[in-house]
């Protein structure tokens, strides 16, 4: 899951590519050991000549990046079948005398864009750390740059199944007809987006590390982007360097129960939110204690399940609100940014004529093509990574069992998948659900709304040769996001000498924030 920033500018390779993996899991020694390891049925991507420009993104270009694109096999198993096209961006060494070598990114989402990703750890290592690091930001399979997927979605497919059966139903029709868009597009057997894979994704990454020229790689991902890390760990550890891990997901909770392990984390930052605003009713007008701000948030969506809000030009309903507050929550330091667009909504609720911000116009008006683009690689990715569950009782069960404890978001983290209406049995490949045995650095806040604070634990625990560092904060992404002192400390040291800490350590938040 992405840390939700777009609204502010969520085990052994099979069979079908074992030969492919074992030629790109051999050591390599030097340059020329390098391209005969190299397994020959890749050898024309591995030897692709890279065509350096100006990326057309002003703060990229401002930075001295450049962008390029690289062919690779649509099926790995098929390398002289069809082709996508991968785009990425790279900041290159300047310090070439210290250079330690590539250091890839990914954003999350799944399917957030990483071209511009490279900006945000560039700051946060600082100029002299940076410069010896070829920052690459490469755009997933699916996504931005990377033959982009697009299925003409109506929004977001993670929606509450609401407060009655007649909710529940309508919350499913709307999953399934995400999936017939799809479908539609690309045939009912979706034979095309099935190859949009995290481990395809993980070849996508060492194809482009075969291409320019180098023997191993560092990581830095954030949300999903420690899913894809740990695949790509497991399926090609002698290529990695350093391993950076933010906000982490368990990978044996990847998918289905990734998102039903949000409700309970998002009904405390629900919770802390309130406490928050109590003493602030004279601003805000929710109530003067927790209890009666909640009580004010609910009210609101159940407002709206029974009327749609009217928000400007857009509408509101009991599917959507709950979404909407998730959206807008996501780090501590943005709860007041939270209470002016939640009083919007209160404000629609009682009849009265409101515009939107650029935040609820985001979560409730159609999305535009790249949110698309990002809607339909996450429900494919997803999808053909891992399979959920059909039978729609599984579903409606956990939504009821779930609103006692959570009964904001309880419906939301447990409805319908679109994934349930996904077409055939099994993915092509098994899901990882283990560890590795890789060296890596694991950064997670304990109150991270979006993958929870014992996902991060679990990651930890499946690689045993980890050190985990704790920020007592409530955020999803911290480094080169939540600035913290403390932990950006350890990471640089990590970064700069390749030593991680000695054991795990644990950070408390700045009392100014950032």
């Amino acid at each position: 899951m992405k840390r939700l920033r777009s609204l502010r500018r969520t085990a052994a390779v099979a069979a079908l590519a074992a030969a492919t993996a074992a030629g790109l899991l051999a050591p390599v020694q030097t340059a020329s050991a390098q391209q005969r390891a190299e397994p020959s049925n890749l050898r024309k991507f591995t030897q692709q000549k890279v065509r350096w420009e100006k990326c057309g993104v002003k703060d990229l270009d401002k930075a001295g990046a450049r962008c390029a694109s690289i062919r690779v096999p649509l099926d790995y198993s098929r390398p002289d079948g069809p082709t996508l096209s991968v785009g990425f961006s790279r900041i290159k060494a300047t310090d070439t005398r210290h250079r330690i070598g590539l250091m890839m990114h990914n954003s999350g989402g799944p399917g957030g864009t990483t071209l511009d990703m490279p900006l945000e750890s560039r700051a946060a290592m600082g100029e002299k750390l940076a410069a010896r690091y070829d920052l690459i930001g490469m755009d997933p399979r699916g996504v931005g740059r990377s033959s982009p997927l697009h299925c003409g979605t109506s929004g977001h497919w993670l929606r509450s199944a609401g407060y009655d059966d007649a909710d529940f139903r309508a919350q499913a029709r709307y999953e399934k007809q995400l999936m017939a868009s799809c479908q539609q597009k690309y045939g009912k057997k979706m034979s095309y987006p099935r190859h949009f894979t995290t481990r395809n994704t993980a070849r996508d990454m060492d194809l482009l590390r075969a291409v320019l020229g180098e023997r191993k790689t560092s990581y830095f991902g954030v949300s999903y982007g420690t899913y894809l890390g740990a695949v790509y760990a497991n399926m090609f550890p002698g290529r990695v360097d350093r391993l950076l891990l933010d906000s982490a997901m368990d990978p044996g909770r990847y998918g289905t129960q990734a998102f039903r392990d949000m409700g309970r984390v998002n009904e405390e930052f629900m919770d802390a939110w309130a406490r928050w605003a109590a003493p602030r009713n004279s601003t805000y007008g929710f109530g003067d204690t927790p209890a009666k701000v909640r009580a004010t948030v609910e009210g609101i969506a159940r407002q709206a399940a029974r009327e749609p809000l009217k928000v400007g030009p857009y509408t509101a309903d009991g599917q959507q609100v709950p979404a909407a507050y998730m959206m807008m929550m996501s780090d501590d330091r943005d709860f007041a940014e939270a209470a002016k667009n939640i009083r919007l909504l209160y404000d629609a609720a009682q009849g009265r004529t409101v515009e939107p911000t650029e935040a609820l116009a985001a979560a409730l008006g159609r999305p535009d093509a790249a949110m698309d683009n990002q809607n339909s690689l996450q429900m494919s990715l997803i999808c053909a990574d891992r399979q959920a569950p059909h039978d729609l009782s599984w579903y409606r069960k956990n939504v009821e069992a779930s609103r006692a404890k959570d009964p904001l978001y309880g419906p939301l983290a447990n409805g319908v998948s679109p994934c349930a209406f996904w077409p055939g049995g099994k993915p092509a490949e098994p899901p990882m659900i283990s560890g590795n045995d890789v060296p890596g650095l694991i950064v997670q806040s304990t109150g991270d709304p979006r993958t929870s604070y014992a996902n991060g634990q679990g990651l930890h625990h499946k690689m045993p040769n980890s050190r985990l560092i704790t920020l007592k904060a409530r955020v999803h992404g911290v480094y080169g996001w939540y600035r913290n002192a403390c932990v950006d400390r350890q990471v640089n040291d990590y970064l700069s000498t390749g030593r991680l800490p000695a054991k795990d350590t644990t950070c408390e938040k700045a009392p100014a924030g950032r």
